[in-house]
């Protein structure tokens, strides 16, 4: 957050000696494993590496005044497809502005991304691969506070309207290898990993491309608001058939992707981890990540250098495509300490067309805020997000949206804010 801004509502912010074996959970995952022959299904984020290379690769259709960049494309997959690497850069911008706030209005921030992987062992059936996944990035604000701390600060909103546009500036998102055998039936990743990227996994959680409110990504918002998205860790995922798939995992509650090379200390030496296990059913590997129920349960151990308790919680969401286009969500959770933003949260609504070009997202959410995190007791709030993304080319995309906010908990000035955002992103 801004040090710059002090206030007794969000000193919690920077404040999550229950040691156990975590690594034992992974052990009994791995062995429990079957494996089977259908096609690879990946349960991963929408915001992860892989999936935003995927998404910026396909055809959305031609155009002659990007014709240049559509030859620059052609060229990139033919030199992934004979040495295994690839990379893509995107610049993200987005303003904001409230029509009730307790400081600043208007918040805007940019976010210039590097992205990519190197399959470095790759077999001759493409059933098993493995390879460096990598993303740095340079994360600066346009206005006195990033639209990370505009929510809190400027708004009076506890919580984050927008959670990835901070003023870190360079950092290290991504910098692990991951490992696939039997067309992804199981899958590890090990090095500087962002636990959001398999956690609580749903189609419209990214706050690049869908829904910018945290109350509609990992968790809705129970799952520690303060853990890091970089981060040293490992991830195990597993297919125990074609319907039943485990996801665990174990990251450095203390990592800086600001300061990467750190984690090694903190990991190795301080041992105060989060830990995630998960277990998801899906009618079919190839709709697993449009059709698929999950509950995940967590822990996490204090920090000292964070300043927060330890505390566990569980997460449960459902969302399933109707025909084409049309998928409605349910999802939500439940915390006891550990930086929580919010001790419960319960959020529903849907995407139209969340794999095409153009996508509608309407979100409602009831939320209540942590007392062990704000340090008291704040009323309930109530929020609403509408997005429109939509593309202006092939490598353009501009996405306007509203979040809607009865009882912002840390403005008692007001009962309701209306914030408007425009989004947009370029990349190749």
């Amino acid at each position: 957050m801004n040090k710059r801004n002090k206030s007794p509502h969000l000193s919690a912010f920077i404040r999550i000696n229950q040691k156990y074996h975590p690594i034992l959970f992974l052990l009994m995952l791995f062995y429990s494993v079957q494996t089977y022959g259908q096609k690879e299904s990946k349960i991963i984020s929408p915001a992860s590496v892989e999936n935003q290379l995927e998404s910026d690769a396909e055809d959305k259709g031609k155009t002659s005044l990007w014709n240049a960049l559509d030859s620059v494309d052609d060229a990139k997959n033919k030199f992934y497809d004979k040495s295994g690497f690839i990379v893509n850069m995107d610049y993200n911008s987005q303003i904001m502005g409230a029509t009730s706030a307790v400081n600043n209005n208007i918040g805007a921030s940019g976010v210039f991304r590097v992205y990519g992987k190197w399959n470095m062992i790759r077999n001759k059936k493409g059933t098993s691969e493995g390879g460096l996944v990598f993303k740095f990035e340079n994360r600066h604000r346009y206005t006195e506070n990033a639209l990370r701390e505009y929510g809190p600060i400027d708004i009076g909103f506890a919580g984050f309207m927008q959670s990835v546009y901070n003023d870190q500036r360079w950092r290290m998102t991504n910098l692990y290898w991951r490992q696939s055998f039997n067309n992804n039936k199981v899958v590890f990743y090990a090095g500087f990993v962002d636990v959001t990227d398999w956690a609580d996994v749903h189609a419209a959680a990214s706050p690049w491309t869908s829904f910018n409110n945290i109350l509609f990504a990992t968790g809705s918002g129970t799952m520690g608001g303060m853990f890091p998205d970089g981060s040293m860790g490992a991830m195990l995922n597993v297919w125990l058939n074609d319907n039943v798939y485990l996801v665990g995992s174990m990251i450095d509650i203390n990592g800086q992707a600001t300061q990467f090379w750190k984690s090694f200390d903190t990991f190795f030496n301080k041992f105060e981890t989060l830990k995630t296990f998960e277990i998801g059913y899906t009618p079919g590997m190839k709709s697993a990540f449009l059709k698929n129920v999950h509950a995940t349960i967590w822990q996490v151990d204090a920090s000292e250098i964070i300043g927060t308790k330890s505390g566990y919680g569980i997460i449960g969401s459902a969302s399933w495509l109707i025909g084409n286009k049309f998928m409605p969500f349910v999802r939500g959770g439940w915390a006891k300490d550990g930086g929580s933003f919010y001790e419960a949260s319960v959020s529903a609504g849907f995407t139209y067309n969340i794999m095409g070009p153009n996508t509608l997202g309407v979100g409602l959410n009831w939320n209540r805020p942590s007392e062990s995190t704000f340090g008291q007791k704040l009323r309930d709030q109530y929020v609403s997000e509408i997005f429109y993304k939509f593309k202006l080319t092939h490598h353009t995309e501009i996405t306007p949206s509203v979040q809607l906010v009865a009882n912002p908990a840390l403005n008692m000035n007001t009962d309701f804010t209306s914030v408007f955002g425009l989004r947009f992103r370029a990349f190749l």
